[in-house]
């Protein structure tokens, strides 16, 4: 186990010892499909290796021996610690990212360019960051662009680099998809702060959050509310993945891990997606399911591109969990009509309010947080209702608004 999995895992067994886009096509009902989900995407299956760790010392072992560091558990399945997991990230977060107060005044009139990766979830983002820069008094100008189109990304960092504003956000982009624009954005004297993305913030690129790291973790949290939601049962689960966001592979990476090792006996397979795949994404994995009838739990890398309940419930497949992150407000509704089991959602407010926070930071020539945002897993009744997003911490524009001095 590496070093960053240890950490993750130390504080999820500290958790237990305090008890606690783009939107796929409709699916068709034709069962000649799975030769075409075959050819279309690619298909792996993973057996969750590993037995799980262990947390609480002094019971039996399967075999009746006590074991010696912790818990055995049954079958090789560590459901305690994953009911004690899904128990800590069930509670509503009351704290934002950042906690140090801004050193001095922030000053007024910046100008801060957004790149939008243009899925939905992305385009969510920008009344989040106007109600920020409003608080902030800064001039926001969002550019939308098409995911499917890189074109348009290369367009979006041109105009940045023709117009230097004080700062430029953006999502999901790879540096190195536009590593000329932004070195020259740099030389510009434009702050560069990114969300979403696997570059570290390094040579010009002064704030990432949403990391690795910090999307991994929400594949832990995931793997531990398959495992508790199949109650002891070997959990079987098929992962659907966009390589084209390469964000996205530490979730997957994490959630694999996560799962054997919480759950030895549990298997995950995986559909990896492209883009241009997805108009044909429910029929993939509705042919996918009727050939598995043994996968129950359907994990969506982002919920944004995938919406699958309307075509498995078409499809007769009613009894298939489904589990995403980064929910849209038809996915808030197909949870709380009980069509999709429940997700992670995403700090919108919380990631857009701290990477504003890190302009404001850098304006004043203070030294950066990079902290994590807040996990929280969303099921039916546990949620605001009647409004396409939410923040996840009630208060976080006044905990922000506090912390600029405003």
């Amino acid at each position: 186990m590496n070093a960053n999995r240890r950490g993750r895992r130390a504080r999820l067994a500290t958790a237990l010892l305090v008890v606690f886009g783009l939107t796929a096509a409709a699916c068709g009902d034709d069962d000649d499909t799975s030769t075409e989900a075959e050819d279309t995407a690619a298909v792996s299956e993973t057996t969750a290796a590993g037995a799980a760790e262990t947390t609480a010392a002094g019971t039996e072992a399967p075999d009746g021996t006590e074991a010696p560091d912790g818990t055995a558990a049954a079958g090789g399945i560590n459901l305690e610690e994953a009911a004690a997991i899904v128990e800590e990230f069930s509670v509503r977060p009351t704290v934002i990212p950042n906690t140090a107060p801004i050193e001095g005044e922030i000053p007024t009139g910046k100008s801060i360019y957004f790149i939008s990766c243009g899925a939905p979830a992305c385009e969510a983002e920008i009344p989040i960051l106007q109600e920020a820069a409003d608080i902030l008094e800064w001039e926001l100008t969002a550019i939308s662009t098409d995911p499917t189109k890189p074109e348009q990304i290369t367009a979006a960092w041109d105009r940045v680099v023709n117009e230097a504003p004080d700062a430029v956000l953006y999502t999901a982009t790879p540096r190195s998809q536009v590593a000329t624009q932004f070195d020259a954005a740099v030389a510009n004297g434009t702050v560069p702060i990114a969300c979403c993305t696997t570059d570290p913030p390094e040579d010009g690129l002064a704030y990432v959050i949403s990391t690795p790291e910090q999307t991994g973790e929400l594949g832990s949290i995931i793997a531990a509310w398959v495992v508790n939601d199949a109650a002891g049962e070997p959990a079987h689960s098929l992962y659907l993945d966009l390589p084209d966001f390469p964000i996205l592979s530490a979730l997957r990476t994490d959630y694999e891990a996560s799962l054997g090792e919480l759950c030895e006996p549990c298997t995950n397979d995986v559909i990896e997606f492209g883009l241009t795949d997805l108009a044909t994404a429910s029929d993939q994995v509705v042919s996918y399911l009727r050939s598995n009838p043994d996968v129950k739990y359907v994990i969506q890398s982002t919920d944004s591109t995938f919406s699958l309940p309307a075509a498995l419930e078409a499809a007769g497949l009613e009894d298939i969990r489904i589990f995403g992150e980064g929910p849209t407000s038809a996915t808030l509704a197909d949870i709380d009509a009980g069509r999709q089991a429940g997700t992670m959602a995403f700090a919108f407010w919380e990631v857009m309010f701290s990477m504003m926070d890190a302009a404001a930071r850098t304006f004043v020539g203070q030294e950066l947080e990079f902290p994590a945002p807040p996990n929280w897993i969303l099921t039916a009744g546990n949620f605001p209702t009647g409004v396409d997003t939410f923040p996840l911490v009630e208060d976080v524009v006044e905990q922000y608004t506090a912390l600029w001095g405003k």
